[in-house]
């Protein structure tokens, strides 16, 4: 039975609660001009304060009283700020217009634009759509100015022809009794129109908009300058960007003047995906060198992810930067002067874990490879990361920097699932300055994860997982098992460290050992398919979304560590998730009764036609048959016991599929429980603490 005692614990290890009770998780280096000093917010208990920092002797004190750091120029609501800070472009009435920040004179730059067929837009299947709407949030202007501020790149987004997919509020928040309709267009897995975007570069001296022959582009939850695949050149004569297929199969770069002319550079096509990072906040691993006639390219041709310099005239491959059985995971600096790289890789050493991050340096010119970071430990940096529309819900993260301007020195943090980050400061060499700071965390009961090894069901693939422990563990009882799983493809779902300051992050790690607390082992079982190693471990997932995050990886893996820890009890196993991991829930239990014996499963995709072609497709192909990878028609396998929810609001996942999956078990006459949650869209469901007490009750109800 649960009870208040259950909620009071479990409700300690949510990210919001640790996160105030957590200190120090990474250090945001903020470096003062061009020198080698840099301020950061040290966190303790009594309160933050702002340390200055001398990199080159490592000293640190605390900062004057009126010590005050030079804010950023900031963009109002739908604004891009020009490189300068004195202009604004800003959408109006489908069209994008320019604002004098220090007259607040305003011009209008195109006028043709209409609804659907509009300039600066994101699309409406940017999964967050009908959310911006309701918080009043207005994205900014899809536009990219040039570094002398004279120009603007941009598209014009067609969604004229793409079908209408509405979402009813049956709550209005003004009170009022009568449903609320929103629509968005929202192309789904096999419809014939897609959102298209055709790229132009407007002159705001002359007013003149040159629209680029090579176009339109398929495009799909986002566009290509929210995917952060378009560059400028230095001398701002012309804009380099990605276009791509429908399926993901074909990339292609492109230089488009200033003057109106635009070329194909350069083409990969691949049998199944192609990915320009293997994690989908990654920013892409490509960088053009105009000054030097080169541009750098990522590809996972050779059946691992890296970096290959190619001729910018030509498109031709000059040589393979970096090589072998691992993986570059971000390309983060590119320095022209001494022909160098800095990157973060994983998978270097064969014997630690492959999705640790490894800071790394190697030439342009020639072999050679030097590790900064040195150690097992996950190194995570103060770095960009991609912001795509549903990040404007919450303010920007203040990244910081983790690379001092001079090259001279940088900053990390190094930490895994079992112990406490680690901030230091170290040389470009990779010598150690000093330690900054040491991660605090004063939770009641706090208790890291054990991270563990199986093999997957094909008996030689190794596989990476956590286990979380009630805080009062008796190894001499027996407890029931929840697997948490979420089958990507486009992420993975085990986390690399216990605590962070990146909120989603931190509740990978901390919601296992809240429902933990409930008296039960949560494990997180990285199956096959997911990114983050080799290509084919990755391929795995491609056609067979039928099988998420491979089911038979998470049922092998349970039987060996139940082999290995008599305290696991596999006669009571449940399993939960949220969106692919909804729809993962439930497959579990219609394709594995013998091991799952009850799911929570929120969100789902249960119908992959149902859902965005952008994503399906990328991972399904165009000729799997994608009425398998349904849940509705297996209704009837249903045997366990399954709480189904959504919320109503939800413009990611629809709430259509899971009404229709609902739909089919009442058909089939199968016992299910359906949790609506009004007003809550596809971000906040487990957010909401009356669903998580309700998940919390249903798996200790079926459980204990």
């Amino acid at each position: 039975m649960f009870t208040q005692q259950h909620w009071e614990r479990a409700a300690r290890f949510l990210a919001g609660n640790v996160r105030q009770h957590l200190f120090n998780p990474q250090i945001r280096p903020h470096w003062l001009g061009d020198g080698d000093q840099f301020w950061y917010q040290h966190e303790s208990p009594d309160g933050p304060r702002i340390m200055l920092v001398d990199a080159a002797t490592g000293t640190q004190s605390a900062a004057p009283d009126d010590f005050r750091p030079a804010p950023a120029p900031t963009a109002g609501p739908g604004e891009t700020l020009s490189p300068d800070g004195t202009q604004a472009a800003f959408c109006r009435d489908h069209n994008l217009w320019l604002r004098d920040r220090a007259s607040g004179a305003e011009r209008q730059l195109t006028f043709d634009g209409t609804a659907h067929f509009a300039y600066g837009a994101s699309t409406e299947m940017n999964l967050t759509t009908v959310s911006l709407q309701r918080r009043g949030i207005v994205l900014p202007a899809n536009v990219a100015f040039s570094p002398d501020g004279r120009k603007l790149f941009t598209s014009r987004l067609d969604e004229r022809a793409v079908q209408d997919l509405p979402l009813v509020q049956h709550v209005p928040e003004d009170g009022g009794v009568r449903p609320k309709l929103y629509s968005m267009k929202f192309a789904l897995s096999g419809d014939a129109a897609l959102p298209m975007e055709t790229h132009c570069i407007i002159d705001l001296a002359t007013g003149a908009l040159t629209p680029c022959p090579a176009g339109p582009q398929v495009t799909g939850m986002t566009t290509c300058l929210e995917k952060d695949e378009a560059w400028w050149s230095a001398d701002s004569t012309q804009v380099f960007f990605l276009t791509r297929d429908r399926y993901w199969r074909r990339l292609a770069l492109y230089a488009f003047a200033t003057t109106g002319t635009a070329r194909e550079i350069f083409v990969e096509t691949a049998a199944t995906f192609i990915d320009t990072n293997v994690s989908v906040a990654g920013l892409p691993n490509i960088r053009i060198l105009p000054e030097s006639g080169e541009f750098i390219w990522y590809s996972q041709a050779s059946g691992w992810g890296h970096l290959y310099l190619h001729d910018l005239a030509t498109g031709a491959r000059k040589r393979a930067i970096t090589q072998g059985a691992w993986l570059v995971r971000d390309l983060l600096h590119v320095d022209p002067a001494t022909r160098t790289v800095e990157f973060l890789a994983s998978g270097l050493d064969p014997t630690t874990n492959p999705y640790h991050r490894t800071l790394c340096r190697a030439a342009l010119d020639h072999a050679g490879l030097t590790v900064l970071t040195p150690g097992p430990d996950d190194q995570s940096l103060a770095m960009p990361i991609k912001r795509v529309p549903r990040d404007h819900i919450r303010p920007a993260m203040d990244t910081g920097s983790w690379r001092a301007p001079s090259g001279r020195y940088f900053v990390h943090t190094r930490s895994d699932l079992t112990k406490l980050p680690v901030s230091e400061l170290r040389r470009a060499d990779g010598s150690l300055v000093c330690t900054l700071a040491t991660a605090e965390v004063t939770v009641p009961g706090w208790r890291f994860a054990t991270p563990f090894e199986t093999l997957a069901a094909d008996g030689q693939t190794r596989l990476y997982g956590a286990m979380w422990l009630p805080s009062d563990f008796d190894p001499a009882k027996r407890y029931p098992v929840i697997d948490y799983i979420y089958p990507g493809p486009q992420r993975g779902q085990l986390p690399t460290t216990a605590l962070t300051d990146v909120m989603g992050e931190l509740g990978r790690s901390t919601l296992p050992q809240a429902f933990a607390e409930l008296g039960c082992v949560v494990l997180n079982i990285e199956g096959r398919g997911n990114p983050g190693r080799s290509k084919a471990f990755h391929d795995e997932c491609y056609g067979k979304l039928a099988d998420p995050g491979m089911l038979a990886d998470h049922v092998t893996a349970l039987q060996q560590l139940a082999a290995r820890h008599p305290f696991l009890n596999l006669a009571r196993v449940g399993i939960m998730g949220h969106s692919g991991g909804g729809y993962a829930s439930v497959r579990a239990l219609l394709t594995h009764p013998d091991t799952f014996h009850v799911a929570v499963a929120t969100s789902g995709n249960h119908d992959q036609r149902g859902y965005s072609f952008a994503w399906t497709e990328k991972y399904m192909g165009p000729d799997a048959d994608y009425a398998a990878a349904a849940n509705p028609p297996d209704a009837a396998r249903l045997q366990g016991k399954l709480l189904l929810a959504t919320g109503d609001m939800d413009d990611n996942v629809h709430p259509a599929l899971t009404l229709q999956l609902a739909a089919a078990l009442i058909a089939a006459d199968k016992d299910f429980d359906f949790l609506p949650l009004p007003n809550d869209d596809h971000t906040t469901v487990w957010a909401n603490p009356y669903f998580l007490r309700r998940a919390m009750r249903f798996m200790l109800d079926h459980l204990s």
